[in-house]
């Protein structure tokens, strides 16, 4: 490293130097002691065992002392006997188990020398009272409180700011003064968007005159689709969202982006929380009319997937069982840590440890995804459905120009037309007069092959005639379920053949039709029928080379295949196998061959009297189609040039039409969660799938209070009515945590620190609240005012507590070193994604194009492992990847080093709260990194374009970075870097500074 090098990084260390207070003595017991007396005392010093008659549990327990007196003495570690049998070359205790190290023996001195501060509500209970019970506070039903008095009544802006100054108050604290415009805005604008402000915002902010300046600011910050970006990067760390499978086949998933584009997307336009949350857990099942409703179903299948275990493990293999107990873990995970912020998983081998919640839950909610898997899903979004609605509707305007000009054609007359017309009359009046055949009504569709997502797929139906027949007529009768919109021809195949074999595997068959080339009109509600010229064979199969588009995914289905031989139909009754089916409701294989279509019984044609009718119907309707042919093409003769032209053009244009509907007909996949028939769920014995016990069914939590955990799923089958009772219990305005757990969220993310400061975990073995009725309120504020995130963004950041300013108060920190209280703000460093965008933003490359694929920070090859190179210097430099960051492509397997560096989130792990580090590697990281490099030379480029002056290029750049000019000295000092390396080092040393990376 040369000396210029050295040089800018003794810039840069010097402005990474942060400042620590020491802990409290309340703060100390509840971070330092109480972990060591729950984990090392109380299991034999707690209110049921009281060995030596203590009862190390509460603070009464402590400060009674046990059958010799007093434990602990205030004020005075050394005459403590508690200490005196914690340490020194003697321990006594603990009895079991190593023996307290020197740094947990200095902690618990510190502790009772500071006043053995223990809080008052905070119980260690242990053994059955070591849990949560019924009545514990998260698992209550909210009630609004009310809101407290204070006596500093002018500093109160909003409640939230009566809630929090009644606690400053009631510790001896104050709030700190409002931050100076320029602190605010930057502080507001990163905090909502993840961007650093404009010079230009910087400016009409501290130079606004009108009362509502930032108000107005905030209401411009939550409108801009920036917002949805940044708090769509906080959710998606929350669900462990990422781009591959993981494990160790780490495949990419390509099309599992469009979850995080919806997220993005339901920030911005600030859905309504219950609907947000019923389209992630059964969207595709409450919303069936809606695209958004399957992809949001991305949300069950947003976390890792172990491809070994899925896809090359055996059926029927204990390690598979294993595999989807696993898979379905996750699944509950994510969704009771997500929503509810509680740890059910714990109680997939027990009753959970700590709070009420039995194995039997655990296995009601896993029951939930018994009939869930995760994989490509098809689906329509709304710009695909709007060109194909305005396709279809030209499609129609040129269908009725046609009929029109059809019209006029069909005036046209010839002696030898008016003759061919008489000939129809008369052969459409005879077919009228033909007898009807009685009928039945059928109770079954056909046969259905299972769905899939794309079209060019084989699938076969075959029919077993039992031994080798001769026959002459097969007939392919198309479906029109009547549990579907009324559909003729549903799920007859765009391409297929039918074949004929005495060998059931086709291994060596005989084509009977070949319409595989190209595409086979659909038949509707006509027949397909088949005259082989003697034909003798056992099996008759039909193969579909090219499925029918159903909605936004494909199917095979026929509503039944006759074999006529000797003029019976020989595959009435008959065996039928199939490639897959569905083999639910009025669909089966058995149902191809029943002798009903999807709507009646079908004639038996053994019955000459009724053969002999339908004979003549079909030569009647044969006769019809050859006349209406004979009678065009007259008709076309007759036309004059005009008209044939418009006729001619009209065709073209419903072609053109009709190849664009058809491009469009694919539809686009998500990675999302793909349903099946349910799998039987049991409780198992230790967790372990060898030693299932009570068969469950679909359930919640009976231990939440106020919504009723039995799910009433009428068909318990029915897997999209399992996934739909969980979404309505969890968005149920009565469920008490869905809304605690979104407030403190929200809360999170915005001092960076909850209200609980466990946010996925409410439970016995998670924080406290710190202001629990500010929790309460803020919970109802969200469910009783539209469900708006928006609307709490606004009242927290508009509140005096959000506006305080962040400086250190040595007075304060003796009384709340942690800043619990928020005596002042907490000064924040940015994320990793905050990081790399602002470098981007204040060197003038960040591209705001939003949504799409991925953009990929490393070279990728595909193997039987897939590989993740990093270290790609063309992919980092490429301005393709200078998006923001939350649309880069996530890999779980590699990290990209940089981000991982900075702290980025896990997305193998449920992250709710990031690590926030500060290491000599970052620095380096931000000096040293090609991609800080190469942005340097950016910025400097843009520093150059706004000016020659080094004095005007410097005080340029420090509007840009932190939003204000710099002081002479700072300016000096740069301008003197400047100077001996170049204003692209000056730019690498900004870059490197707290001021950039931290937010007052």
């Amino acid at each position: 490293m040369n000396r210029n090098q050295w040089d800018v990084i003794g810039i840069a260390l010097t402005l990474t130097v942060v400042s620590t207070a020491p802990l409290s003595a309340g703060d100390q017991f509840v971070e330092k002691v109480a972990p060591v007396l729950r984990q090392r005392c109380i299991v034999c010093h707690n209110d049921l065992k009281l060995r030596g008659g203590l009862d190390l549990t509460t603070r009464d327990g402590l400060l009674k002392g046990g059958e010799s007196g007093p434990v602990v003495i205030a004020g005075k570690s050394n005459k403590s006997r508690l200490v005196g049998m914690v340490s020194g070359a003697t321990q006594k205790m603990p009895k079991q188990g190593a023996k307290l190290t020197a740094e947990e023996v200095a902690d618990l001195r510190q502790w009772i020398d500071d006043g053995a501060d223990w809080p008052k509500t905070l119980t260690l209970n242990d053994g059955e009272k070591r849990r949560a019970g019924p009545d514990w506070w998260s698992l209550q039903s909210l009630k609004k409180p009310p809101l407290p008095g204070v006596k500093d009544q002018g500093w109160v802006r909003n409640p939230i700011d009566a809630f929090i100054l009644a606690t400053l108050e009631a510790k001896g604290l104050k709030p700190s003064p409002e931050a100076d415009r320029a602190t605010l805005l930057r502080r507001v604008t990163y905090d909502l968007h993840g961007l650093p402000p404009t010079p230009e915002e910087v400016d009409a902010f501290v130079n606004a005159t009108t009362p509502d300046a930032y108000e107005k600011v905030v209401d411009r910050l939550l409108a801009s689709p920036r917002y949805g970006e940044r708090w769509g990067r906080h959710w998606l760390d929350v669900v462990h969202y990422g781009d591959t499978h993981g494990y160790d086949k780490d495949k990419p998933r390509p099309h599992a982006w469009h979850y995080r584009d919806y997220v993005i997307r339901s920030f911005n336009e600030d859905k309504p929380f219950p609907r947000f949350i019923k389209e992630q857990l059964a969207g595709d099942v409450l919303f069936p009319n809606d695209s958004e409703g399957i992809i949001a179903t991305g949300f069950i299948a947003a976390g890792p997937w172990d491809f070994v275990g899925h896809v090359e493990l055996r059926e029927g293999t204990v390690d598979k069982e294993k595999t989807r107990l696993l898979d379905r873990d996750d699944m509950v995970t994510s969704a009771v840590g997500t929503f509810l912020s509680l740890t059910a998983h714990c109680a997939r081998c027990h009753d959970h440890k700590f709070d009420p919640i039995p194995q039997k839950d655990y296995y009601r909610l896993q029951a939930v995804f018994a009939g869930v898997d995760r994989g490509d899903r098809p689906f329509a979004d709304k710009e695909h459905l709007e060109k194909r609605n305005i396709l279809a509707k030209r499609q129609a305007e040129l269908g009725v120009e046609r009929e029109s000009l059809l019209k006029k054609a069909g005036a046209v007359s010839s002696p030898e037309l008016a003759k061919v017309d008489e000939e129809l009359k008369n052969q459409r009046e005879q077919l009228a007069k033909l007898p009807k055949l009685e009928t039945k009504p059928s109770s079954t569709n056909g046969y259905h092959s299972a769905i899939s997502p794309t079209a060019d797929v084989e699938k076969w139906v075959q029919v077993d005639l039992g031994k080798s027949l001769p026959f002459d007529v097969i007939r392919l009768i198309p479906a029109r379920p009547t549990d579907f919109p009324d559909t003729p021809g549903f799920g007859f195949p765009a391409r297929f053949t039918v074949t004929a074999s005495d060998d059931p595997t086709f291994a060596k068959a005989e084509i009977l039709a070949d319409h595989s080339k190209a595409e086979f009109p659909n038949p509707g509600d006509k027949a397909f029928v088949l005259r082989p010229t003697k034909q003798t064979a056992r099996y008759v199969r039909v193969t579909a080379h090219r499925l029918w588009l159903r909605s936004n995914d494909y199917v095979f289905a026929l509503a039944e295949m006759q074999v006529e031989s000797g003029g019976k139909n020989v595959a009435l009754g008959a065996k039928v196998a199939a490639m897959d089916s569905i083999e639910a409701g009025r669909w089966s294989t058995k149902n191809l061959v029943d002798g009903f279509d999807s709507r009646q019984s079908l004639p038996d044609r053994s019955d000459p009297k009724i053969a002999a009718q339908l004979d003549e119907r079909e030569e009647l309707m044969t006769n019809i189609e050859v006349k209406e042919t004979q009678r065009r093409k007259l008709a076309d003769a007759l036309i004059d040039p005009a008209m044939r032209a418009a006729l001619s053009k009209n065709v073209a244009e419903l072609a053109v039409a009709a190849k664009e509907l058809e491009s469009l007909a694919k539809p686009e996949l998500v990675y999302a969660a793909l349903p099946h028939a349910p799998r039987s769920i049991h409780v198992l014995r230790r967790g372990d799938v060898e030693r299932p016990l009570d068969l469950v069914q679909a359930g919640g939590l009976a231990c939440i209070k106020g919504v009723d955990a039995d799910f009433k799923v009428a068909k318990p089958d029915d897997e999209g009515a399992r996934r739909a009772a969980l979404a309505e219990w969890i968005a149920d305005r009565k469920n008490p945590l869905s809304w605690r757990s979104i407030a403190n969220r929200v809360w999170h993310y915005h001092f960076g620190k909850g209200i609980v400061d466990t946010p996925n975990d409410f439970g016995w073995n998670g924080s406290r609240p710190t202001h629990s009725e500010l929790l309460e309120w803020l919970a109802i504020q969200v469910r009783d005012n539209g469900d708006s995130l928006k609307h709490l963004h606004r009242m927290i950041v508009l509140s005096n507590t959000y506006r305080q300013a962040s400086r250190f108060s040595a007075d304060a920190a003796k009384i709340d070193s942690d800043n619990r209280y928020l005596w002042r703000m907490n000064r924040l460093r940015l994320d990793a994604e905050q990081v790399r965008d602002s470098v981007l933003a204040v060197s003038g490359q960040l591209d705001l194009k939003m949504g799409g694929p991925g953009f990929e920070l490393f070279r990728y090859k595909d193997d039987h492992s897939p590989i993740y190179d990093h270290d790609d210097l063309a992919k980092i430099n490429d301005p393709a990847t200078f998006r923001r960051t939350v649309y880069r492509f996530t890999v779980r397997s590699v990290p990209n080093p940089f981000l991982d560096c900075l702290d980025s989130a896990d997305p193998n792990l449920n992250t709710p709260v990031r690590n926030t580090t500060l290491t000599a590697l970052q620095a380096l990281a931000l000096l040293n990194d090609p991609f800080m490099v190469k942005q340097s030379e950016y910025w400097a480029e843009r520093l150059r374009r706004i000016s020659d002056e080094p004095e005007k290029q410097i005080e340029a750049a420090y509007r840009l970075a932190f939003g204000r000019m710099p002081t002479a000295e700072e300016k000096a000092a740069l301008i003197e870097n400047v100077k001996k390396h170049g204003l692209a080092n000056a730019c690498r040393v900004l870059l490197n500074a707290n001021e950039f990376v931290f937010v007052d």
